[in-house]
């Protein structure tokens, strides 16, 4: 053992020991039994694919910890069978290959030796020699062999060609033992099948494996890459100028060789040729969509023009008769443009009422519900998320639910249940927060709607459009064959309102938000929209925990957990949601409230954790470490991805209830209880602070949002618009006027391009 720190060292031993393993990224903490050390090494790094046993070149750099001494620090390894047969032994030992525990390991060990691997790896029949091994046993053991044998190959090759250790692992559980052959023959594959691999790692790995900088595989991966990303900013398709531009820059190389692919990437049906043509419907020459895309966009056409041109299956409706029995229900009369929108909700087969809050969206909602159901017709409601589909329940009185669970998926066939084969059991179906509606769910959802039955969508066209590719909402608004209703008044109940008026005046263009605080202690309890200035971040932050902690809850009575959100408009940054998270945890949820939660909250011992206990007979932890990350019982968490086999999408928010002993997974609370493995967590994020575009959809008692001139690149009038609409109750804007100023007056938001007018008015023309 060196007596002082030296670096760029090798060392080699047998793998001893693993004392810790983290299987999203190979890390990896092990003791390894250095020839001539009386005592093992501790080893830390990446180590993707070794077991106890091994014989280890390892390559780095000595370090020393303050509490553990001398560790070896790992940059890179080379591994080799293990040759002795105490190697061999703790190698089959370790639970490796199947069919093979610790008993038979040593019964094979003792029986062939320092041959047994080459006896497993040549001439497996010789297994049935050991009593207790049969043939069936000694061909699965030849079988998880020849597995194992296969990822080993595949790790050491994938290493030399710069994959790191995590994406080494992600590869294998993708390929399996394919995974050398796919990245020798198509290395472009990995950035469209690998998550978190992106073009630009295939790039760099194609490349050390000889592929040429204007191959035919690169350029053509380069621009689909590119028309991913276009779909990532929102579009649905590219024009060929925005084509040639972003993959001229991403590839380096001259536009004729990229069109040329282009062009080659159409014919072969991998791009679908259109032509572009801007929100006036003035063309902008050719252009190009995904092939998945433009078939989305093409049956949202196809199924609204199939609606809109068959005779309503509702029964009869004297409309103005239904609008008088209505208002009598409500107990007061309608205003004109809401008289308006309900009759040609009645009377069109597709239909979309669009405003702003206090315009009167939930009085016809839930008159529309009230004169359907007195028709006993069948009547569903939805909306895009489990948020925004309780509010919906909540406005219109009827069941409402997700268009996920309304199509209801089956994790079986990767697909829904109701489909345009076998169409929803409904007469009336109402969509609403449908500005979140992307392209592809708008398809899946259109399509399963009968042909005689009516479509009402409800949205706000100033809201932020979804985080899906598309513009569905406005798309819709542009052209037929939906009837639209603008409501642009605010009405008796909204007039009293803050959030209302001070909304309505974001979208006049006004920069200032009228009445300010400097001093939390001059706070007034009773508005419903507040502004604190706090020009400086940490002052920001520092307000920010004051009122989750103490005001609200002591002024108001608020659960800081399940009745606020704050919401940020960038990701880094001291006001960002990443640091925002992490002391709001320390300040809401600090480890030491987890554990007593977990000692003495019931709600905290549901059926999953009373399994844990039967299964490990171990206490359960409060709390557990993923990445740089800490999750604790009862911190609040957000799913950033569809899992439709959990049955939890993005954007759904949920409490951690419970921790495996082993610190090996946990148990969410959303609408159910799902539980995650550690391999898994990735899909989820802290949601003490949540982006604003993932607050969409959803509606809370009270919101928080940090407002600082370090946000300028993403600061827009409809971002700070959608999020001060997001709360029922109470609104605080901490931050800066200037920064609040710029947000409002900077309305120039991106245009998204798309095809879906013109394919709308193709198929009204019947083209």
């Amino acid at each position: 053992m060196p007596s002082q720190i030296q670096s760029d060292q090798t060392i080699s031993g047998v793998l001893e020991r693993i004392i810790y393993f983290n299987e999203e990224n190979a890390y990896c903490v092990a003791e390894l039994q250095v020839l001539n050390n009386k005592r093992p090494v501790t080893v830390l790094g990446p180590l993707p694919g070794v077991q106890c046993g091994e014989t280890l070149q390892l390559n780095g750099e000595w370090t020393r910890h303050p509490q553990h001494g001398d560790q070896f620090k790992i940059a890179n390894f080379q591994s080799k069978l293990p040759a002795s047969v105490h190697g061999i032994r703790k190698y089959l030992g370790s639970g490796l290959i199947h069919g093979i525990g610790k008993s038979y390991a040593k019964k094979i060990v003792d029986y062939f030796g320092a041959d047994t691997l080459q006896i497993i790896s040549e001439n497996s029949g010789r297994l049935h020699e050991i009593p207790g091994i049969g043939k069936q046993r000694a061909k699965s053991i030849k079988a998880a062999w020849d597995e194992q044998s296969a990822v080993r190959d595949v790790m050491m090759f994938l290493q030399t060609y710069g994959v790191t250790p995590s994406q080494c692992v992600r590869l294998v559980k993708k390929y399996g033992s394919g995974a050398k052959r796919i990245l020798q023959d198509e290395p472009y594959r990995l950035a469209q099948d690998i998550e978190r691999i992106g073009f630009k790692t295939a790039d760099k790995i194609a490349l050390n494996l000889g592929f040429p900088t204007n191959s035919k595989e690169r350029v053509d991966a380069g621009i689909l890459h590119t028309m991913r990303q276009l779909e990532d900013e929102g579009h649905t398709l590219g024009t060929e100028t925005m084509l040639l531009e972003q993959a001229t820059q991403l590839l380096s190389l001259d536009p004729p060789q990229i069109q040329q692919r282009i062009r080659a990437l159409d014919q072969s049906a991998q791009l679908f040729g259109v032509q572009a043509c801007d929100t006036n419907m003035t063309r902008l020459g050719p252009a190009f969509q995904l092939p998945a895309t433009a078939g989305a966009e093409q049956r949202i056409a196809d199924a609204l023009v199939r609606i809109a041109r068959t005779a309503s299956i509702l029964p009869p409706i004297k409309v103005d008769a239904a609008i008088e029995w209505a208002q009598s229900r409500a107990g007061f009369q309608f205003a004109d443009q809401q008289s308006e929108a309900l009759r040609n909700t009645l009377q069109s087969k597709v239909s979309v009422i669009t405003g702003g809050p206090g315009t009167g969206k939930t009085t016809i909602l839930r008159a529309v519900v009230d004169i359907v159901q007195a028709k006993r017709a069948r009547i569903f409601l939805a909306s895009p998320t489990g948020r925004a589909a309780q509010r919906l329940a909540e406005a219109s009185g009827a069941p409402a639910s997700t268009i996920h669970r309304l199509l209801k998926y089956d994790p079986a066939t990767h697909g829904f249940t109701y489909d345009a084969d076998n169409p929803l059991p409904c007469d009336f179906l109402i969509l609403d927060e449908t500005s979140m509606l992307d392209t592809r769910l708008a398809a899946q959802l259109f399509q399963a709607i009968p042909s005689g039955a009516h479509l009402l969508l409800v949205g706000d066209a100033d809201q932020l459009p979804s985080v899906g590719a598309g513009n569905v909402l406005g798309d819709l608004m542009a052209a037929p064959p939906a009837k639209v209703t603008r409501l642009d008044t605010i009405y008796r109940q909204g007039e009293e309102s803050g959030i209302v008026t001070t909304a309505h005046a974001i979208l006049k263009g006004e920069t200032h938000p009228g009445r300010t605080f400097r001093s939390l202690r001059d706070l007034d309890a009773g508005l419903d929209f507040t502004f604190i200035e706090a020009e400086q971040p940490e002052q920001c932050v520092q307000a920010i925990k004051y009122l989750a902690k103490e005001y609200l809850p002591k002024t108001h009575g608020i659960d800081p957990i399940k009745d606020l959100q704050v919401m940020s408009p960038m990701h880094r940054g001291r006001g960002g949601i990443t640091a925002l998270n992490t002391d709001l945890q320390e300040t809401l949820n600090p480890k030491a409230k987890a554990e007593s939660r977990l000692r003495s909250d019931p709600d905290y011992a549901p059926a999953t954790q009373t399994h844990f206990r039967e299964q490990t007979r171990k206490p359960l932890p409060a709390e557990m470490e993923y990445g740089s990350n800490f999750y604790r019982i009862g911190d609040k968490v957000i799913q950033t991805r569809n899992n439709y086999d959990k049955n939890v999408f993005n954007g759904d928010t949920g409490v951690i209830k419970a921790i495996a002993p082993d610190r090996s997974g946990l148990t969410i609370q959303f609408d159910e209880l799902v539980e995650y493995t550690k391999g898994e967590l990735s899909e989820i994020q802290h949601a003490y602070a949540i982006s604003i575009h993932k607050s969409q959809g959803s509606e809370y008692p009270v919101v928080i949002i940090p407002l600082l001139k370090q946000h300028f690149l993403l600061l827009q009038r409809n971002l700070v618009y959608t999020g001060i609409t997001r709360a029922r109750s109470k609104v605080y804007i901490v931050g800066s006027l200037d920064a609040y100023a710029m947000a409002i007056k900077n309305n120039e938001q991106q245009v998204r391009m798309t095809h879906l007018r013109t394919r709308l008015r193709a198929a009204m023309d019947g083209l």
